[in-house]
This record gives C-alpha cells, sequence and structure tokens, in this order.
C-alpha cells in the first residue's frame, strides 16, 4: 500500500468515520437547527428556512452527518462484530435520512383552491418564487396579453433571504426575451407590515410603490426590490411576496414580475362538489370539514371522493389532504355569514403532495421502531449490560421495561349528533309528545315513560308554587336590601347552609360551553370561583354555593372583596393595598348607582355614564387596541380583570349559563332574570307557549326559593324546582344530554380533585424517601426494610389514583388527556411516576426522584398559566396517530427528567464524597449514573421513536413528514443533544461519572426548552399552546441556572472518579 493511499484512507477515516468528529457533527447540527427558531421568532419563517434549513451547508451538514454515521457503523462492525439491535437502529437513521432526500430533491408540494363547482387542474407550489412574464400589450382589465408560449419566459426563479444585511443573493443570469437581453438583480428585500399593502401606479413604468411601510419583523411580509434591464431600458421594479404583480414597460414591451407560488400542473382534474363543514353543537368551532369531490381523467371514469381530515385521496402517485378553507369576506375584511350566523365558505384549500420518498421513509421508521425495542432487549446491548452491572451491585432488582397503551382509538367527538339536523319538540299542555328518544326501541319508550313522570309530577309541584311564591317575595324582600356588614355576613352565613342533596342538583344542572361541549354546572362553577378568586373556596363558600350568589344575590356579591389581583400597579391605580378587591372597588363611589342602573337597563345613555365611572376603562381601551403579541404583562392582567368584572356585573353571570337546550343544538342562556330575554328565548321555536311560561316560571321561582334558603334556610322548595329543571332538561336534550354515569363521573372529578392532592403526595415521598436515602448513604446504614416498602406502597397507591384520575378525564372528555398544556403535563407525571413504580422500585434515590418529578410536574400544571378546563378537539386531533405519537414521546419526558434528578443527585454526592471515610458514597454514585444511563436510553428511544411517529401523523394528516416547526425541531435538537451525551463515554474521558452527570443535568434544558420555550417564550409554529403570551424569561429560570452551576462547580473539585470495565 503506497503512501499516498494510506494518507488517502485516514483522511477518509478521520473524516467519515471518526466517532469525536461524528459527536461534534451531532452537536452543530443540534446547534444550527436550535438557532433557526430563534431567527424564526425573530424573522418571521420564511427567513429561517431560507437562510438555516434550505442553505447550501446546511444540506452539506446531513449529507455528512448521514455518511459519518454510515462510516461509524462499518467501523464498529469491523471491530466489534454485527449487532443486529445496535446496527438495525443506526441504519434506519441513514435509511430516513435517504428518504428525506429523495423527498427534498424529488418530490413536491402545494395547494389546490378550489371554489363549489369549480375544477382545476393545476396546483399552486408551497415554495415561493420570482415569476417573470414578457408580453407585447396590457389587456384592458390591467391583465397581459402573452404572446410567448408559457414555457418558453414564464419561469420560476427561487429568492434567497437574509435577515442580517435585508439582501437578497436572488439574481439572474442575462436571458433572452424577443432576441434581445433580460437581466434582473436584487437591490434589497426588506421585512414589512403593511398599513396599505401596495398602491399600483398608471404613471409609465407602472411600478407598485410600497405604501406607509410599518416594520413588523415576525410577520412573513416582505418587500423585494430588483433592478431590470431589458433592451438597454433600466427600471427599479418593487414587488411583495402577498401575490401582487409588478408591472413596468420597456419601450414597446411589458414585463411582470410577481413573487409567489408557481403553477404545477397535473395529469387529471378534480372537481369540487361541495365543501361542507360541520361545527361542535352550539358552537362555531368545527369539528370537521370535508370535500366532495370529483376526480376527472380521461384514461378512466369520473369517480367521486370524499377528502376530510385524516382521510387521503390518493391518485396516480399524488396525494390530496384536507388542509383548510377560506370564508368570504366584505370589503373592509369582516366575514360573512348567513341568516343563522354560520360563516359563508368561499373556497377549500386541499394540500397536494406527490413524495417518491415516502417508502424508503416509511421504511426506516420500521426499522428504527424494532431496532428501539431490541435494544432494550437485546442480551448483548448496552441497557442490558447496564442491567446487569446493577444487579451484581445488590442495589436494584431491574424488571424488564415495558410500556405499552392498552387502547388507542380514533378521537371522536364527545356527542355523535352534528348539529346538522333539527330534532324539535313539540308541546301540546302539560309535556313533549315527541323527544329525540327512539320510541321504536323498547328499553328508550321505557325510559321516555319514565322521563315523563318525572316531568308531570315536577312540573305539578312547580305550579303549585306559584300560589304561595308573592306571600314569600314580600317576606324576605327587605332581607336582601340591607346592605350593612352583618347583613351580608348572616347572607353568606345562609348560603353556607345549603343542604348536599339541593347542593347537588343545583351541580347536576347541565350547561352549553362556548365550544359547544356540555358540562355540569358542577365544573363551571369551579371554573369561574378559580378565575376570579384563584381559589377553590372563598370564605367557606365552596363553588356551586359561590355561583349560586351571584345568580341570586349578586348585589351582595358585589361588595365582597374576592378578585384577585397580584399587579401592584394596578392596586395602586383602584386604590386598594390588598390582594384582593371587590367589584365596587373598579368603580368610582360617586358612580355606582349609574352603574347599576345601566346593568339593568343598558341604553347608550347609561352606558356612557357606566364607562366614566370605570377607572380602568382607559387601560382597557388601550389594551384592546394592540394585537396580542404587544401587549405586555400590565396589559394581559388588565384584560383578564376586565374580564372578572364582567362576570360579576349583577346579574351578567345569566348570560354565560347556556342552560336552555335548543331544537337546533345551540342552547341558549335566559338572560337577565329581571327582565327575561323573551325575544331571545322564542327564537327556540317553541311550539306550545306553555313551555316557555313554564320556564319563566322556573325562573321566577328559582331566584325566589333560592334567596327563601339563604334568608330562612328553608331549601324544600328550591329542592322541587331543581328538580323539575333537571327532569326537563333530560326530557328535551336529546343527544347531547349527558348520561347518568358521564354526569356521576364528572362530579366525582370535580370533587376528589386527584391531580393537586396527588401533586403533594408525590412531593412529600420525594422529599422524605431523599432524606432518608441520602442520610442511609452518608452514615453506611441499611434502610429498614419496612420502611422502604412502605414508601412503596404510598407511591404505588398515589400512582394508582394518578392513573384513575386521567383514566377518568379521558372518558369525561371524549378524548385521550393529553392535548393541551394542561393535561401533557399531567401525563409527563404520571410516566415519570411509572418509572418509579416499575423500574427504580428497589433503588430509593431512583424512586425519590421518580416521585419528586412527577409531584413538581403536577405543581407546574396548577401554577395558573395553564387552563385545566376539558375541551372539544380540532379536527386534525381526531387521529390514532396523534394518541400514539403524544403518548410516547411526552412520557420521554418523565424518564430523561429522571435522568436529570439522578444526575443532580449525584452531583450533590459528589461534594460529599470522602474516599477514606465514605467509601460507599462513589458505589452509590456509579450505581445511580448506570440507572440514570438506563433511564437516558429509555427516554431518547421514546423520544426518537415519539419524533419520527409524529412525522407519520403529519404526513397521513395534511401530507408533510416535517415542516420545521419549532415545536417537533427542538424534539430534533433535544434527541441530537441526548445522542451527543449518551455517545460521550465512547471517547473515554477520564473522569467519565463526573463528565456523564453534569450532562445529564445540563442536556434537560433542551427538554425544558421543548415544552416550555417553545410554548411559552418562541409562540412560533402550530404545536405553541401559548402563542403570543409572555416573551419574557422568569427570574426564577435565572436563579435555578445559578444554583445548577454553582452545584457543578462543587462537584467539579472532587470530579477524580474514575470508570472502570469493572464499573457500568
Amino acid at each position: 500500500m503506497t503512501k499516498l493511499s494510506i494518507m488517502f484512507k485516514a483522511l477518509l477515516n478521520n473524516l467519515f468515520a471518526s466517532m469525536p468528529l461524528s459527536i461534534f457533527l451531532m452537536a452543530l447540527y443540534a446547534a444550527s437547527i436550535g438557532w433557526a427558531t430563534f431567527v424564526e421568532k425573530e424573522y418571521g419563517s420564511i427567513v429561517a428556512y431560507d437562510v438555516i434549513y434550505a442553505s447550501w451547508w446546511f444540506e452539506i451538514l446531513n449529507l455528512w452527518l448521514a455518511l459519518s454515521l454510515f462510516g461509524c457503523m462499518l467501523k464498529s462492525i469491523k471491530y466489534y462484530g454485527f449487532k443486529v439491535s445496535v446496527h438495525t437502529f443506526h441504519f434506519a437513521l441513514i435509511v430516513i435520512i435517504i428518504g428525506a432526500g429523495i423527498t427534498r430533491y424529488y418530490g413536491f408540494e402545494g395547494n389546490m383552491v378550489l371554489e363549489d363547482g369549480e375544477s382545476s387542474s393545476f396546483i399552486e407550489s408551497r415554495d415561493h418564487f420570482l415569476n417573470v412574464l414578457v408580453s407585447n400589450d396590457i389587456g384592458e382589465n390591467g391583465t397581459q396579453n402573452d404572446i410567448l408560449p408559457l414555457d418558453s419566459f414564464k419561469k420560476g426563479y427561487k429568492i434567497s433571504l437574509s435577515p442580517y444585511v435585508r439582501f437578497s443573493k436572488f439574481n439572474l443570469d442575462t436571458k433572452e426575451a424577443f432576441d434581445k437581453p433580460l437581466s434582473i438583480k436584487s437591490l434589497s428585500i426588506i421585512n414589512y407590515s403593511l398599513n396599505s399593502l401596495f398602491e399600483q401606479t398608471q404613471n409609465e413604468n407602472r411600478a407598485i410603490k410600497p405604501q406607509e411601510f410599518e416594520v413588523k419583523k415576525r410577520e412573513n411580509h416582505y418587500v423585494a426590490q430588483f433592478e431590470v434591464t431589458y433592451d438597454g431600458i433600466t427600471h427599479t421594479m418593487l414587488v411583495s411576496n402577498r401575490g401582487e404583480r409588478a408591472i413596468a414597460r420597456f419601450g414597446n414591451r411589458f414585463i411582470t414580475l410577481s413573487w409567489g407560488p408557481k403553477f404545477i400542473q397535473l395529469p387529471f382534474e378534480l372537481k369540487l362538489d361541495k365543501f361542507e363543514v360541520l361545527n361542535y353543537p352550539g358552537s362555531q368551532m368545527p369539528s370537521s370539514f370535508a370535500s366532495y369531490v370529483r376526480v376527472i381523467d380521461g384514461e378512466r371514469d369520473e369517480y367521486p371522493f370524499k377528502i376530510f381530515m385524516n382521510n387521503v385521496l390518493d391518485y396516480k402517485g399524488y396525494r390530496f389532504f384536507q388542509s383548510e378553507y377560506r370564508v368570504k369576506r366584505d370589503e373592509e375584511g369582516n366575514e360573512l355569514h348567513d341568516e343563522r350566523g354560520n360563516p359563508l365558505y368561499a373556497a377549500t384549500i386541499l394540500s397536494v403532495n406527490n413524495d417518491p420518498g415516502k417508502i424508503p421513509t416509511y421504511i426506516g421508521y420500521t426499522l428504527l421502531v424494532l431496532g428501539a425495542l431490541w435494544l432494550l432487549f437485546d442480551s448483548d446491548s448496552r441497557f442490558r449490560k447496564l442491567s446487569n452491572y446493577i444487579k451484581s451491585q445488590k442495589i436494584l432488582s431491574i424488571a424488564l421495561f415495558f410500556f405499552g397503551l392498552a387502547v388507542f382509538h380514533v378521537n371522536t367527538p364527545l356527542y355523535a349528533d352534528t348539529g346538522m339536523e333539527s330534532d324539535a319538540k313539540e308541546f301540546t299542555h302539560e309535556l313533549p309528545q315527541e323527544t329525540s328518544l327512539d320510541d321504536n326501541n323498547e328499553k328508550n319508550t321505557h325510559m321516555d315513560m319514565q322521563l315523563r313522570e318525572k316531568y308531570i309530577q315536577a312540573n305539578k309541584t312547580l305550579m303549585a308554587h306559584m300560589e304561595t311564591n308573592k306571600e314569600s317575595a314580600d317576606k324576605i324582600a327587605p332581607l336582601f336590601t340591607d346592605m350593612s356588614d352583618e347583613a351580608i355576613r348572616n347572607r353568606l352565613e345562609g348560603l353556607k347552609k345549603m343542604p348536599y342533596k339541593t347542593l347537588k342538583r343545583f351541580a347536576k344542572i347541565q350547561i352549553q360551553g362556548v365550544d359547544g361541549r356540555i358540562k355540569l354546572l358542577d365544573t363551571y362553577s369551579d371554573e369561574i370561583m378559580r378565575k376570579i378568586t384563584g381559589k377553590k373556596e372563598f370564605k367557606g363558600l365552596e363553588h356551586n354555593q359561590f355561583l349560586l350568589g351571584l345568580m341570586v344575590m349578586p348585589e351582595t356579591m358585589t361588595k365582597l372583596r374576592l378578585i384577585k389581583v397580584t399587579n401592584k400597579e394596578i392596586l395602586d391605580i383602584l386604590g386598594v393595598r390588598e390582594n384582593y378587591v371587590s367589584f365596587e372597588d373598579l368603580f368610582h363611589k360617586d358612580g355606582l348607582e349609574d352603574v347599576y342602573a345601566a346593568s339593568m337597563f343598558p341604553d347608550a345613555d347609561r352606558l356612557e355614564k357606566f364607562q366614566k365611572a370605570y377607572k380602568l376603562y382607559h387601560f382597557v381601551n388601550t389594551a384592546l387596541k394592540k394585537r396580542d403579541s404587544e401587549r405586555n404583562e400590565f396589559d394581559k392582567q388588565i384584560l383578564r380583570l376586565h374580564e372578572k368584572m364582567d362576570i360579576l356585573l349583577p346579574f351578567s353571570i345569566w348570560h354565560y349559563l347556556r342552560m336552555i337546550p335548543s331544537h337546533d343544538h345551540s342552547w341558549i342562556p335566559f338572560g337577565n332574570p329581571n327582565l327575561l330575554n323573551i325575544a331571545q328565548i322564542e327564537q327556540n321555536e317553541f311550539k306550545d307557549s306553555l313551555e316557555l311560561t313554564l320556564l319563566i316560571y322556573f325562573l321566577e321561582d328559582f331566584c325566589l326559593q333560592a334567596r327563601v334558603g339563604i334568608a330562612l334556610n328553608e331549601w324544600d322548595k328550591l329542592n322541587e324546582a331543581l328538580l323539575f329543571y333537571n327532569s326537563y332538561q333530560a326530557l328535551v336534550g336529546g343527544s347531547l344530554y349527558l348520561n347518568p354515569t358521564l354526569v356521576e363521573s364528572e362530579l366525582f372529578l370535580n370533587k376528589t380533585d386527584i391531580f393537586p392532592v396527588s401533586q403533594y403526595f408525590y412531593l412529600v415521598l420525594g422529599m422524605l424517601l431523599f432524606f432518608i436515602a441520602f442520610i442511609a448513604i452518608l452514615s453506611n446504614k441499611q434502610i429498614p426494610k419496612w420502611l422502604g416498602k412502605s414508601c412503596y406502597i404510598i407511591l404505588f397507591c398515589v400512582f394508582v389514583a394518578h392513573t384513575l384520575g386521567l383514566i377518568l378525564r379521558w372518558y369525561v372528555g371524549g378524548h385521550a388527556p393529553w392535548s393541551n398544556a394542561y393535561e401533557s403535563m399531567l401525563y409527563i407525571a404520571w410516566a415519570s411516576a411509572l418509572s418509579g413504580v416499575i423500574i427504580l422500585r428497589k433503588s430509593y434515590f431512583a424512586m425519590c426522584g421518580a416521585s419528586f418529578l412527577a409531584g413538581m410536574a403536577l405543581t407546574v400544571a396548577h401554577w395558573g398559566f395553564m387552563d385545566p378546563q376539558i375541551g372539544n378537539l380540532h379536527p386534525v386531533l381526531q387521529s390514532y396517530w396523534l394518541n400514539i405519537h403524544v403518548a410516547v414521546i411526552v412520557a420521554s419526558y418523565g424518564f430523561l427528567g429522571l435522568s436529570f434528578m439522578l444526575g443532580i443527585t449525584n452531583l450533590i454526592l459528589f461534594v460529599f464524597r470522602n474516599q477514606q471515610k465514605r467509601p460507599q458514597v462513589d458505589s452509590t454514585i456509579l450505581v445511580l449514573s448506570a440507572i440514570s444511563e438506563m433511564s437516558m436510553i429509555i427516554g431518547i428511544l421514546m423520544l426518537i421513536v415519539g419524533t419520527f411517529l409524529g412525522g407519520v401523523w403529519a404526513n397521513e394528516s395534511w401530507g408533510r413528514y416535517w415542516g420545521w416547526d419549532s415545536k417537533e425541531t427542538w424534539s430534533l435538537v433535544s434527541v441530537g443533544v441526548y445522542a451527543c451525551v449518551l455517545h460521550v463515554r465512547l471517547l473515554k474521558p477520564l473522569y467519565l461519572p463526573y463528565i456523564y452527570n453534569v450532562l445529564a443535568v445540563l442536556a434537560f434544558s433542551s427538554i425544558l426548552m421543548t415544552y416550555f420555550g417553545v410554548n411559552f417564550y418562541l409562540g412560533t409554529g402550530m404545536h405553541a399552546y401559548a402563542r403570543g403570551e409572555g416573551n419574557s424569561v422568569n427570574v426564577s429560570i435565572y436563579v435555578s441556572l445559578l444554583l445548577v452551576f454553582a452545584l457543578v462547580a462543587l462537584a467539579f473539585m472532587k470530579r477524580k472518579l474514575l470508570h472502570t470495565k469493572d464499573t457500568y
């Protein structure tokens, strides 16, 4: 072998088979895409894609990483032999990269926009290009009369952006049009938000001109300035990327520039027969939308197909996905609606792709999942070696890891009825003759008769009340006009005496939320009380009593300081020193009479006086004029306080309570009991006036009997009125009415507070176990078996309760409990506790770490910035692929979080190292490091599999594996970071235990960024739960970082713990 060939081989080995270089490339890749998300936040997604994701150097980095991975695999096989599990897993990553490359370079994607009855064989590309058209004339309507064939010069040329120099790299080399030279050179590209986007002038060069530019970096609105030279004539032309065209005259020719998608012709046509949107009953929130299309192809007969979310049309290599839709708007941009208030739909938007890389990508995904599972069970894998080491130390017996979810089903709305059909009830005399129950079914008929009997009896009782109500009203009226402190205290004490039986009947009344979901008054009252007071109870009142007080004695409630306000600036404006203010504190005292008058009779004059009396009116107005992204913390606090004021406005609460079932599934509120909303109620089209009369009687009787109960402690008649209304809702509520099992489940879930209670048990148990284990290690004593077993039993019981809570939430909500930020934190806590219960049950340090992490996750969930309400799902989230993707990827956070906790524990133990006095500390560090690495292996495998399963979901839902969304990007960053941590041992550093634990602690910051950073800081991308909120970094984050680095520095002084083959 020649010297040159040896040098060449060494060069190839160093470039493509070097483990240190491979780790560096992984770290560089993770840093690059992480940086891209900050570029997106600052300059918009178009710039981020152009500067990083679509750049030449990023393509080289991808290729280099793939070749390096392949080279390291070959080198590993040569020296250590072929290991099926390890090499299958890593080969899968190479296959996925190859599939991605095929998709990138040979596939394309775009959109097809169709109106009803329209057909098309063209799609618009998703990427934007500079489209150039040379023509000889302009028509009367301003369009070109093109005398060139479409493919001769109407080309698409890609534009490159740079946010730093505001300069495009685009240059069109000299071309010929009509035998004359044409060149286009970019001068600049600036990111603008335009108040008035462009005005097309009628001067000779006909170039569009920007008007009233206002810089807005994050918006993807750009203006490009080009220098165009044709036939010796030069013009500067401005083009926006919002679809407008720039037209300039060059002698007897016109050149048109447009910056936008290019058109791609398909070998067939698609015709839209009908577009349909189905909303959740009683709301404007879509539950599904679908396009009824026909494929028109000369090679075969036309055939119809229904495209909807997660139901894809495949034809001749093209896939059509239901993406979104457009609504009709007037000249001012306002949505147009039909007579029933539903939006008028202008067009459907279908996502289209042609992806030759799908098969190799799916093969790679399959190999990835098989390899990941194999790695856990292969006797020659790193995971099993760590397990054997720990067993040899007699500190932990590892049960084989298993993780599965028993049931994954396609999420469907809780209610089968779509709201598109009517089931109007006919009333004659006392009771309905038709209901939504099926009279042909014997069981339903029996249920129908039972409901009718209850309704008749309750109806008679209600009518009997009317004879004595006037006397009762006169008797208690004076008791509610007295606003002295003692009288208010007496009324509150009377409210607290409401019997459990009556309270439960009140709690079981069903209402419809703004998203169309039917829920209990118990649920709504809990939400309202927490929103206003920030507490579960107030002055001894539980949430149902609190809501009843707002409904029947609002004048009393407005005098109580029950609104939680923590912003000092707002408190200074209100002139209050405490953290709780009353409704009346929000207004000037001399204007209170006008405020109460406006709440009763809201005419223009009274509303004007209301505004003058309102101390926060100016601040609310200012905040409302700002965009969400422009509002600071003060603005947000002002708007939250304004919302609370609106709820507490006397009798306003009745407008929120949509508790009257309606035949069109849009339940309606009573409105102000003193000004019965007869007009609105009559829109329900009751076919007999008796039903309307009964509802009015109930409202009057309910308010009166509640006041009688509060004042005189006589609750029987209120109980009977509630019985009537429960029966009425059950009879006419139709398919929306919740069945008794669901009602009891929701009541139980609200009453038990499973998750907050579990939080305290997890935290206390975690801290207790830590101190017990820590003292035992330092004193070199064994923990009594009875104590360890007791702690495990407690942890197991809390975990079971936590699991039952998630199952209940799943059942009540009708979908898997990980669809929003709050639910995902519940699930992360569950996964953390699972690791402690099943895998780490005999290591006290590991078990305490799992318990404490679960408690912290639940603590974060209940800090107040996450909404715990159960809501309906958007159509795209109704997919079993989503269930699998989220379940796996979020559970990985629990295992990676455990590695973090064990890393912190080990760094603390490093500080207390003393080889002579406490040699057991060193062995404990090594064992805990092994446990931590096992947990990290499980976590990263789940993270990788979950991330790529998310690609399957995305591809099956809207035809795109990967869109460089901030959340999925940071998931990939986390994969890269943890891959580097796990492979560092192959570099054989001197003090591996210390280095590993430091990296395990620092690596968790990528998970925190993936979850919290994307949601609450970047606020970009479709995965962000809190888009536009809170761009500031909390001070506690800086404090936490300072403490972590201080611990790392202290542990560094005693880092000299060697790692040998005899250890892990």
